[in-house]
């Protein structure tokens, strides 16, 4: 198939419809507010959204004209949804949880993947996720790259590519010189001031029980 492209949004309804056909099987297909209410999730999101109705159904039909998605026909009111990420993508089932969980995490480090994961069927053990992450990045169009370690980080993280290239976070700016001198000079004026307050209770505390 062609190149896919999506936007945050579609992203979004894309990794929440798969994640709920694997988690909540008894409320799958789904319809587009139960579709909204999983993408506008407060735990296990990143970032957190407030998608509407119409955005939701606008990635819904975005998703289906790249065969991600399908309606179902049916003869209840709302219209259900069905996700076809894996036979589009060509997805084994513990890599296609990797994907999923950066899709709606954010970027994470295998530590936090392989945990992520799991709820999901993800890869066993470190080896397999590391597989399944070279299976997603070796391909003519990468699904994932791994982030360069950042400053006071242990390990590097991986991010997900379907809604393009993300913007890496900007490190915090170093400190000149000067700047961290006065840091260390406030520091020690406090500490100076802190040790003369001190000073100053334990000889009232001693005058109060010489009087007594």
């Amino acid at each position: 198939m062609s190149e896919i492209e999506l936007s945050a949004v579609e992203a979004r309804v894309l990794g929440a419809l798969v994640e709920k056909s694997i988690t909540t099987p008894q409320y799958y297909p789904m319809t587009p507010n139960a579709i909204m209410a999983a993408c506008n999730q407060k735990s296990c999101r990143y970032p957190v959204m407030a998608l509407s109705e119409g955005e939701v159904g606008r990635a819904l039909n975005a998703l289906q004209a790249q065969r991600l998605v399908d309606r179902e026909d049916s003869r209840s009111r709302a219209p259900k949804w069905r996700q076809q990420m894996r036979s589009q993508l060509l997805l084994k089932g513990p890599t296609q949880a990797v994907l999923v969980t950066l899709l709606l995490r954010g970027p994470q480090t295998p530590a936090e993947l392989l945990r992520n994961a799991e709820a999901l069927g993800g890869p066993g053990d470190r080896e397999a996720l590391l597989a399944a992450l070279e299976d997603l990045a070796d391909r003519a169009q990468p699904l994932v790259r791994e982030w360069p370690r950042g400053a006071g980080q242990k390990e590097a993280r991986w991010v997900a590519l379907l809604g393009g290239e993300p913007e890496a976070p900007a490190p915090a700016p170093a400190r000149t010189v000067s700047e961290s001198a006065a840091a260390t000079s406030a520091a020690a004026s406090r500490l100076d001031a802190l040790e003369a307050r001190i000073a100053r209770l334990e000889a009232r505390l001693a005058e109060l029980e010489g009087g007594g």
